[in-house]
């Protein structure tokens, strides 16, 4: 799951401008997008795709020293996760900056490689799905707490998103977000996500957040779950007419178009529909919502994000 950039060869200068001179308008768009200062070190043209994998990039700070990730937050004595970025593009994820701080609860983006999916020795009760395994995917091709191997097609790393927002939740979180070099747009053809643990074992088994005031599924309670993400291109305007593009997560409702059972790996999420864009955030909405907000975690683990 490397990078994969694939290269237009030229043969001679006058090949390189007449093949530039046939583009199209969109085309040309993309190219002066390009220019300035980091136009020496782009890899990619129109047509041409981008793969962020998390993978290989220098300086990665993956969550720990725990599935908890207590380097996600700023009480954290050693080395912090402040944000990724993958060179190319400009690709950036972050903690959010809230309130003057840094820290995981405002929200954001962390890389990880933890997949622990059922209790190890010592563990109790809903350990491997509450907040103390926050940064764990739930992919069962992967083998279970071995901590590699979790991510799309094999790999070890992938991205952990958490935060939403609603009418009570603005003052202490923000929606997570990842973003490309300022002024630069890309097309997100896909990514690949997967439930996190947490997630997947509160919509599989519930808990006692939830509305009932104890441990009821998703499917117990007819309930649903889903993701959305909205384009912003490189003025911040939104695009596709400020519409989302969803995807549901688990759907059990009766009277559903869209019967959802929750998924135990990676599937693909196409997002082309936001057009071009410089940043895409996401947020969660769920049915088990209550005076203060989502009961359900609002968590999700995206990888492969392929850009062009």
């Amino acid at each position: 799951m490397k990078k994969l950039f694939y290269f237009r060869l030229m043969a001679t200068t006058v090949a390189l401008t007449s093949l530039i001179a046939s583009c199209s308008n969109e085309d040309d768009g993309f190219y002066n997008g390009l220019n300035g200062p980091s136009a020496t070190t782009r890899t990619a043209i129109s047509g041409d795709t981008i793969i962020i994998d998390f993978e290989n990039e220098a300086n990665t700070i993956l969550a720990g020293p725990t599935s908890y990730g207590e380097n996600l937050y700023s009480s954290y004595s050693g080395t912090k996760f402040i944000s990724w970025n993958e060179a190319t593009s400009g690709f950036t994820c972050k903690i959010n900056l809230l309130n003057g701080s840094k820290d995981y609860y405002n929200g954001g983006i962390a890389i990880s490689n933890w997949n622990i999916m059922s209790n190890p020795v010592g563990k109790t009760g809903d350990w491997w799905y509450s907040y103390l395994n926050q940064c764990s995917v739930y992919n069962t091709s992967s083998s279970d707490g071995s901590n590699q191997g979790a991510g799309y097609g094999g790999s070890n790393n992938f991205g952990v998103m958490y935060g939403y927002s609603d009418a009570y939740n603005a003052s202490y979180m923000s929606n997570p977000d990842f973003y490309f070099a300022a002024g630069v747009e890309y097309t997100v053809k896909k990514m690949y996500i997967c439930n996190s643990s947490y997630l997947y074992g509160v919509m599989k088994y519930g808990n006692q957040f939830g509305i009932s005031g104890s441990a009821v599924s998703l499917e117990q309670a007819k309930g649903y779950f889903k993701v959305l993400a909205y384009g912003f291109d490189g003025n911040g305007n939104a695009t596709n007419n400020g519409q989302p593009v969803e995807k549901y997560l688990a759907d059990y409702r009766d009277d559903t178009s869209t019967p959802t059972s929750i998924s135990t790996n990676w599937s693909a999420w196409d997002l082309s529909a936001l057009g071009s864009v410089n940043k895409v955030q996401f947020n969660f909405v769920g049915s088990d919502s209550g005076t203060y907000g989502l009961n359900t975690p609002a968590y999700l683990c995206i990888d492969n994000i392929h850009i062009y």
